[in-house]
């Protein structure tokens, strides 16, 4: 079933739709497919009990995750040999590029889905090109890392779209051993878009998955992402992001919050909190008040739930069930 009926379903998710819309104001054609990867971030590792000891080795002490906020992107095969790429996050920054010989430049945002796609096209998986439309619903200043996620996201959807009549496309675990092979990235970020859970942690190495959960079987703890913003209403830049974060891991901590971290690999100007559902509203205000008093701009709170892995998002859902048959199936 091609996409385009995704444009065109009103119940669909309207970035979706948007995104599909895009793609065939932009290529003439609707997408083959339609696929949403999740971001993906570390745990730190005092924000989590150890797991369970496996046979022969330590528990897992480093935890990945998928968020409930994700990336899309639309492919369609071509038969040229031709990567035509484009964003609707950098509308101006469209590029046409060879998946064999040379290799071209691409704009900054494609340079990772580029190379990742040409490892592919070498190991003879979308060999003959594709026309394809990223959207990222984050900003890069969220913090939570984007690269992985398009990488994930384009291989699972370059793969699927240009596997041929009855050909089964590669695994998830092949695709990400290719991946993690053929370009430098953070293979437990990879992990996470290609094997979350909703609700559960995922050992770094892909090991076991354990929910996320208090200690003690208290309640389900939450996580809160703060982004803060280091320049005024006129674009000044008021202050470091180092101190900014630091101010509201100091905060959150007063406040009621468990454990405080980046979601990345190195600081940035984001900080993730794990904490009681009760504490929530303590910890923002008690960040957003000392911002005030330190004459810096507000941060940006942003809810986060731990979500399922990457999935096609152009399929139909199936009809309701009548209500009579419902009825007879409980």
């Amino acid at each position: 079933m091609s996409a385009v009926d995704l444009a065109r379903r009103p119940a669909a998710d309207p970035v979706l739709r948007l995104l599909a819309h895009g793609f065939t104001m932009a290529y003439g054609r609707p997408p083959e497919v339609v696929w949403r990867a999740p971001y993906a971030f570390h745990l730190s590792g005092h924000a989590v009990r150890p797991g369970p000891v496996r046979a022969g080795g330590a528990p897992p002490t480093d935890w990945v995750a998928a968020a409930d906020r994700h990336l899309a992107v639309a492919v369609a095969p071509r038969a040229d040999g031709m990567l035509h790429c484009g964003s609707l996050n950098h509308p101006a920054e469209s590029a046409a590029l060879p998946l064999t010989g040379p290799v071209a430049p691409a704009p900054r945002w494609a340079a990772r889905p580029y190379a990742a796609l040409r490892a592919l096209a070498a190991a003879g998986i979308g060999r003959g090109g594709a026309d394809l439309q990223l959207n990222a619903t984050l900003p890069d200043s969220a913090g939570l890392p984007v690269a992985e996620p398009a990488e994930c996201a384009l291989a699972l959807a370059v793969a699927d779209a240009c596997a041929g009549p009855g050909e089964r496309p590669p695994t998830r675990a092949q695709l990400a051993e290719l991946l993690g092979s053929a370009v430098p990235g953070d293979d437990a970020l990879r992990r996470a878009v290609l094997f979350a859970r909703a609700g559960h942690l995922l050992a770094a190495d892909g090991s076991t998955h354990r929910p996320l959960g208090a200690p003690g079987g208290g309640p389900d703890l939450c996580l809160l992402l703060v982004v803060v913003r280091t320049a005024g209403p006129e674009g000044r830049r008021q202050d470091g992001g180092a101190t900014a974060t630091a101010l509201v891991i100091r905060e959150a901590l007063r406040a009621g919050a468990r454990s405080a971290w980046w979601p990345g690999r190195r600081p940035g100007r984001s900080v993730l909190l794990l904490m009681p559902p009760d504490r929530r509203a303590a910890v923002r205000a008690e960040v957003a008040g000392a911002f005030g008093r330190c004459g810096l701009p507000a941060p940006r709170f942003l809810r986060i739930a731990v979500a399922d892995a990457a999935r096609r998002e152009d399929r139909r859902p199936p009809p309701p069930t009548p209500p009579d048959q419902e009825s007879e199936t409980r």
